[in-house]
Formats: C-alpha cells, sequence, structure tokens
C-alpha cells in the first residue's frame, strides 16, 4: 500500500513537472512571437508584418488552448498570473491590430516595441517566477491531507 501510494505521488510530481515544463515552452514562444512582430525592421510596411501578426495570434491561441487544460496542475496565485498574461496578451495583440489597420505598420512599430518591453516582459517574468515557485515548492499530496 506504501509503495503505491509513493507511487502515485511520484507520478503526481512527474506530470506537475511536464506540465509546468510547457507552460514555460509556449510562453516563451507567445513572448517571442510579441518581440518579433514589433522589431521587424525597415521604414515601410513590411509584408512579413502580416504574417508575423498572424503567428502571434496562432501562438496566442495555441497558448490558451494548452494552457487550460494543464493549470490543474499549478497553485491558485500562479493561475491568476496566467489568466492576466492570456487576457493582458489579447489585448495588447488587438490594440495592435487596431493600431497597424489605422495608422501603418511603421508608424506604430516603435510603440510595439515599447510596450512589449513595457508591459509584457514584467508579466513574462512574473509568470516565470511562479513556475519556478511551482517547482521548488513541494506540494502537498492529497494522501498526506488525510
Amino acid at each position: 500500500m506504501l509503495l503505491r501510494a509513493a507511487e502515485v505521488v511520484g507520478s503526481r510530481v512527474e506530470r506537475r513537472q511536464s506540465a509546468v515544463a510547457e507552460i514555460r515552452e509556449h510562453l516563451t514562444r507567445l513572448y517571442r512571437g510579441f518581440v518579433g512582430w514589433a522589431s521587424l525592421y525597415g521604414d515601410t510596411d513590411d509584408p512579413d508584418e502580416l504574417e508575423r501578426r498572424e503567428r502571434v495570434v496562432h501562438l496566442l491561441d495555441e497558448f490558451s488552448k494548452q494552457y487550460l487544460p494543464r493549470s490543474m496542475w499549478l497553485m491558485e496565485p500562479n493561475r491568476k498570473k496566467f489568466e492576466t498574461f492570456i487576457t493582458k496578451a489579447e489585448e495588447l495583440c488587438s490594440e495592435f491590430s487596431a493600431e497597424i489597420e489605422a495608422r501603418g505598420y511603421h508608424r506604430v512599430r516603435r510603440s510595439m516595441e515599447k510596450r512589449v518591453s513595457n508591459k509584457r516582459r514584467p508579466l513574462k517574468t512574473e509568470a516565470e517566477t511562479g513556475l519556478e515557485a511551482e517547482l521548488a515548492e513541494p506540494r502537498r499530496s492529497v494522501l498526506r491531507r488525510r
């Protein structure tokens, strides 16, 4: 019985570590997508801008879908950090898209770079810190609570 309980706890730890690693990977890819979208070089509208915008939209959608089933492995404060990150990323993506449509990419790009640095980076750092805490802080298993 004790061996079976240890196997269950070990399996939960592995699933949690796997979920954290997958969330971290999606977070990094999404952030890099925003950086790439905001960091194009050139003085005119770049045809690659639309591709990069679509990539960010795709990564955002993918991150949202992949996060939800893995969120059960995170502690509540960290789930809230990620939900805030996702919401703010969606808002920023919409803002960027609307501004690009209204004013053109070359006029919006510099503003995008600053907002990605000032708004996205702190949220990403906070979310990553939460993931570090997830791995460092042992969670009490259901068996220990009984």
